[in-house]
């Protein structure tokens, strides 16, 4: 029996080589397809986000600022549990987004809702308008992406679309929160 084992070591290395990698083939397999898999649920995800955003602000067009801005409380609590529960990626596009939802929109819906009425109403309810515009567009166009889209745009920071998208989000943030603070310190 040892004879045997000595006299084919070649052709018994080839076996075990072949079913080393067969294991790894396999294993290999494996581990791609449960990346696609975390990479579909999470884009799920982001969808999920976007897709809550949308409605948000679709909502706030609608049945806010088409019916000339009345009854604000109504949407108070919404925008702000909308505007607060956003949290997308830690990336540029997510942050940004989500620090003009906490700095410039939840505030200035705030200033809208307020029991005695805001401290300008013509100049906060056209900038809120305006900053409701600049968010649905955005989250449309990002829902409305394909998932295979969303995959190589929103998890690969370094793409140029995803590049431009999280450059636009940081415009509108710095616009608005220039704006909103503006508009803070002037009507206080």
């Amino acid at each position: 029996m040892m004879n045997w084992f000595r006299e084919n070591k070649w052709k018994n290395g080839c076996i075990v080589l072949t079913a080393i990698a067969l294991i790894f083939t396999v294993n290999t397999i494996v581990l791609y397809n449960k990346n696609n898999e975390l990479k579909e649920e999470y884009i799920r995800k982001l969808t999920a986000e976007w897709y809550q955003l949308y409605r948000m602000t679709d909502n706030v067009d609608k049945y806010y600022i088409k019916f000339d801005f009345q009854e604000p409380e109504k949407f108070q609590l919404y925008v702000n549990q909308a505007a607060y529960n956003f949290n997308g990626r830690a990336d540029d596009l997510s942050v940004n987004m989500r620090n003009l939802l906490v700095l410039a929109y939840d505030p200035l819906f705030k200033d809208l809702a307020k029991e005695e009425g805001p401290a300008n109403a013509e100049e906060a309810s056209t900038l809120l308008k305006e900053m409701n515009d600049e968010i649905l567009l955005i989250s449309k166009s990002i829902i409305d992406l394909s998932d295979k889209e969303k995959q190589k745009i929103l998890l690969n920071p370094k793409s140029p679309e995803f590049i431009k998208l999280s450059t636009e989000v940081k415009d509108d943030y710095n616009k608005y929160i220039k704006l909103v603070d503006d508009y803070c310190r002037n009507h206080s």
